[in-house]
């Protein structure tokens, strides 16, 4: 048996748009969160990230001559990713048998070191090596997370990540804890550190004393702004401080700052692609927390690697945002405590893949994976298009 097709969909901009209860960010009291682009003014809307490949879906499906099919839809890459796919990858899948997981990735990742080794082409690699673990799964009958050596939890529970100004409606919803994503920086000087402990002692009386908190920098921080917000949040039981510094080539700083800010924690990752990068981090002390996501940065195959790095150093693996492919990583990864469900500026748990049927989602802030073949999903077909007629 071998794979006969990929095939290439993005999503359809009339199609598949989830109602959603979304509270307007143009009425919100708060500025746009941060990001590495907010030292510029004029980009600091986030209106940048349109239309250059980033948030945007793609999906790769898989044929077998015999009829049998799998799929993988990846959140971020868009057409440039697919692009790759079409143009560069096809010719180690197509051919492949479905068992050859590792092969195909193997190929995959050597054609583009000499031209690649970012963002687009570890989506485009995990596009493909997804696709294939969900047609092993159809194949075989058997879920994903069995394929991968059975489930070591039956529940995964979640944190919610959750802007402060909706953060009030999942209060009651069951999370562990909540992470905020910020709105202030170093450019706020000590009016933004009043402001990130203001949104901190918030969340203490949403979700209560027992509830973790943490706070999702996301690259627009410095070393001095994150150890001197540390410093004024220690009576708050802040769990971590994620990714505050732009990635790559972070190493000695984020070492330096997880020294000074304990005993908050330092999560780091989740803007890192491939291996190389998270064993820098991990064999150097630079992270308590690794976070990697599984769509990109390169699949299940990368992110099982990671989390073999990390298990002989004690650190856990908990992988930026739960989705079908998230959550049979962490059923079945014994250093993967928990997960997290990308609440944004949602009002309640809803859906955040508008081009899939049955995404796990968490009730009382646990999810449960049913026992289906693959991942457990169906690829609804009326929200995509074919890449070649987007």
């Amino acid at each position: 048996m071998t794979i006969s097709e990929v095939r290439l969909y993005l999503q359809d901009s009339d199609e598949g748009q989830i109602e959603s209860s979304n509270v307007s960010r143009s009425s919100s009291k708060y500025p746009p969160q941060q990001d590495q682009m907010t030292m510029f003014p004029e980009y600091r809307d986030g209106d940048w990230m349109s239309g250059g490949g980033g948030y945007e879906r793609f999906v790769v499906e898989l044929e077998t001559a015999d009829g049998a099919t799998g799929f993988a839809v990846n959140e971020s890459g868009g057409e440039h990713a697919a692009r790759l796919v079409d143009r560069h990858y096809r010719r180690f899948v197509e051919g492949a048998d479905p068992w050859e997981i590792n092969r195909v990735w193997e190929q995959m990742y050597r054609a583009q070191l000499p031209t690649g080794q970012g963002f687009l082409t570890h989506n485009a690699m995990a596009g493909v090596e997804l696709a294939m673990w969900d047609l092993l799964g159809n194949i075989t009958g058997q879920p994903v997370y069995n394929l991968l050596g059975g489930q070591v939890r039956d529940e995964i529970e979640c944190y919610v990540t959750a802007y402060p100004e909706v953060m009030e409606h999942f209060g009651d919803e069951g999370f562990l804890g909540v992470k905020l994503p910020v709105h202030h920086g170093p450019s706020d000087g000590r009016a933004g550190i009043d402001a990130v402990e203001e949104m901190v002692r918030d969340a203490r009386e949403v979700f209560g004393e027992e509830a973790e908190v943490m706070i999702e920098a996301y690259m627009a921080w410095d070393r001095e702004f994150t150890v001197r917000v540390a410093d004024r949040l220690a009576g708050y039981g802040v769990k971590w401080i994620e990714d505050p510094l732009l990635p790559g080539h972070t190493t000695d700083q984020y070492r330096d700052i997880r020294r000074s800010i304990k005993p908050i924690q330092l999560a780091v990752g989740n803007l890192e692609w491939g291996h190389k990068a998270f064993h820098d981090l991990i064999e150097n002390d630079a992270g308590d927390v690794i976070q990697p996501d599984v769509s990109w940065t390169g699949g299940l195959t990368e992110t099982k690697r990671i989390a073999a790095m990390a298990k002989p150093n004690g650190l856990p693996v908990i992988p930026h945002y739960t989705t079908p492919y998230t959550c049979h990583f962490i059923a079945s990864c014994a250093e993967s405590p928990f997960g997290e469900y990308m609440g944004g500026y949602h009002t309640g748990v809803e859906p955040n893949i508008p081009v899939i049927d049955g995404e796990p989602l968490p009730e009382d802030g646990v999810i449960h994976l049913n026992d289906d073949p693959g991942f457990g999903v169906e690829l609804d077909r009326v929200t995509v298009v074919p890449l070649d007629e987007a």
